[in-house]
C-alpha cells in the first residue's frame, strides 16, 4: 500500500477510536449523572397524599431520629407555640450534634466526647450519665418503652452508636451496658428500629441488619461508598444514599437491591455524594445532595420525579410535612419545597450556613445555623408556610428542636434547653 494510503487508513483508525472512545465516555457520563442539566419540575405520578404520619397532638415520645422510622422529622399536630419560659439548662461538656430521643419523660443524648447522658424532661435533672469510649455523631434510639418498637425478649433499651465502630445497648432506666457490638468501622448514623432489628450504615460502606435478640447482624450488604446518612424505612425496604452518588432501597428480607439509582450531578463533575439520610412519604423519596440537588425519586421503582437545584451543598436532611420538603444549604438559606414538583414555595436567609436537619413542630420549623465560630451559632423557629422568623435562640450548630406534649427540646452547641409555652 502507497504511504499515503496507509496515513489515511492510519487516520480514519484514529478517528475512530476517539469516537468510540468519546461515545464510551458520554455513555458513562448518562449514567453516572455527569451532564444534567439542572432543576427538573416533578409530577403528581406516584404522589400518594395519605402516605405520611401527620403525628399527635398528645405525643409522648420522639423514640428515634426523624421522630418516625421514615425519618420525616415533624409532628405537625403538636401545637408548641412561642412565647417560651425556659424551664432549664443541662450543660452536656461537649458538642451535641444531634438530637435526643424522648420518652417516658425522659431525653436522651450522646455527646461528641464520648457520653451518654439521660434528663427529666419536666425538671432537667440528670437520671444518668454513662461513658461510652467512643465520640457519639448520631442520635440514639429508643426499643421497649412506650412510643417505640417493642418486641418480645428486648427490655427497655437504648441504642448507640460511635466513631469507634460500637453499636451499644444501654438500659434505659440506669443506663448500665447491656451489650456492645463491634462493627470495626466509625458510624455516623443514627440506628433505625424496625421490629427486632436495627439498620445501621458505616463509614466503610456497608449496611447491615442487627438482630436485637441474637446481637448479630443477620445480614450485610456492600454499598457504593461512605454511608453517613442514616437509612429510613420505605415500606418492606431500607433507603439508603452513599458516598458514591447512589440511592438504593434494600429488602428488609435480606438485604438485596429493590433499586438503586445514581444521582444527577453538574455537567462533567459527577454524582457527587449524599451525606444528607433520606425521608419518605407520600410515596416519595426526598434527600439532598452534595451538590447542590434536592432529589424527589419514586419510593417505589427510585424514578427521578423531580430536581431541584440549590444554591450551596446539600448537608441537611429533610424534614417533610403538609406536602413541603424543607431542607437547609450552606447558601444561607433554608427552603420550603413543594413536595409534588420540587418548586420553591419560599426561601428564607438565616444569616449562615445550615449543615444540620430542620425539624417541624406544629406550624414551625426548626433550624440550626453554623456559625463560622460555634457560639455564632443560632436555633430558629421559622413559620412553616411562610418563611417569617417566630423566635431565636442565641445558641445552635447542628440540631434543632424535638417534643412532646407541652415541651420542647432544643440542642444548642453543648447545651439541652427545656422550654414550655408560656401562654
Amino acid at each position: 500500500m502507497p504511504i499515503r494510503g496507509r496515513r489515511k487508513t492510519a487516520a480514519l483508525v484514529a478517528a475512530f477510536a476517539v469516537a468510540l472512545g468519546t461515545g464510551l465516555v458520554f455513555a458513562f457520563g448518562l449514567m453516572a449523572g455527569w451532564f444534567d442539566a439542572g432543576s427538573i419540575k416533578g409530577t403528581r405520578e406516584g404522589f400518594d397524599e395519605k402516605a405520611i404520619d401527620r403525628g399527635d397532638p398528645t405525643a409522648e415520645a420522639w423514640a428515634e431520629y426523624g421522630r418516625t422510622p421514615e425519618r420525616t422529622r415533624a409532628n405537625v399536630d403538636l401545637a408548641l407555640p412561642p412565647p417560651y419560659r425556659t424551664l432549664w439548662r443541662v450543660d452536656a461538656g461537649t458538642l451535641l450534634e444531634f438530637p435526643p430521643v424522648i420518652a417516658r419523660g425522659r431525653a436522651i443524648v450522646g455527646t461528641n466526647g464520648g457520653r451518654a447522658l439521660a434528663v427529666e424532661v419536666s425538671t432537667g435533672k440528670v437520671a444518668w450519665r454513662k461513658r461510652l469510649r467512643g465520640a457519639v455523631a448520631s442520635s440514639p434510639a429508643l426499643v421497649g418503652v412506650p412510643g417505640s418498637p417493642r418486641p418480645g425478649g428486648v427490655p427497655p433499651t437504648v441504642l448507640f452508636t460511635t466513631m469507634k465502630g460500637d453499636l451499644i445497648a444501654l438500659s434505659f432506666s440506669h443506663g448500665h451496658e447491656l451489650w456492645r457490638l463491634r462493627l470495626g468501622s466509625a458510624i455516623e448514623t443514627s440506628p433505625l428500629v424496625i421490629g427486632s432489628s436495627a439498620y445501621i450504615g458505616t463509614r466503610d460502606g456497608r449496611v447491615l441488619r442487627v438482630d436485637l435478640r441474637t446481637r448479630k447482624p443477620r445480614w450485610t450488604v456492600k454499598v457504593d461508598g461512605e454511608v453517613k446518612g442514616s437509612l429510613a424505612r420505605n415500606g418492606a425496604d431500607v433507603v439508603v444514599g452513599d458516598y458514591g452518588g447512589r440511592v438504593s432501597s434494600l429488602r428488609t428480607s435480606d438485604g438485596s437491591a429493590r433499586w438503586r439509582i445514581t444521582s444527577p450531578g453538574e455537567p462533567l463533575r459527577g454524582a457527587g455524594r449524599f451525606y444528607a439520610g433520606p425521608a419518605v412519604a407520600y410515596g416519595r423519596v426526598f434527600i439532598g445532595n452534595v451538590n447542590g440537588r434536592v432529589l424527589g425519586l419514586s419510593a417505589r421503582t427510585g424514578r427521578v420525579n423531580w430536581v431541584r437545584v440549590v444554591g450551596d451543598y446539600v448537608y441537611s436532611s429533610a424534614a417533610v410535612a403538609d406536602d413541603t420538603v424543607y431542607v437547609g444549604s450552606y447558601d444561607h438559606n433554608l427552603y420550603a419545597l413543594d413536595a409534588v414538583t420540587g418548586s420553591v414555595r419560599w426561601k428564607t436567609d438565616v444569616g449562615e450556613r445550615v449543615s444540620g436537619s430542620p425539624t417541624v413542630v406544629g406550624r414551625l420549623v426548626w433550624v440550626a445555623t453554623l456559625g463560622k465560630n460555634p457560639r455564632d451559632g443560632r436555633t430558629l423557629a421559622l413559620d412553616a408556610a411562610t418563611g417569617a422568623r417566630r423566635f431565636t435562640l442565641p445558641d445552635g450548630r447542628y440540631s434543632t428542636a424535638v417534643g412532646i406534649k407541652g415541651r420542647l427540646v432544643l440542642t444548642g452547641v453543648k447545651t439541652l434547653y427545656g422550654l414550655t409555652p408560656a401562654r
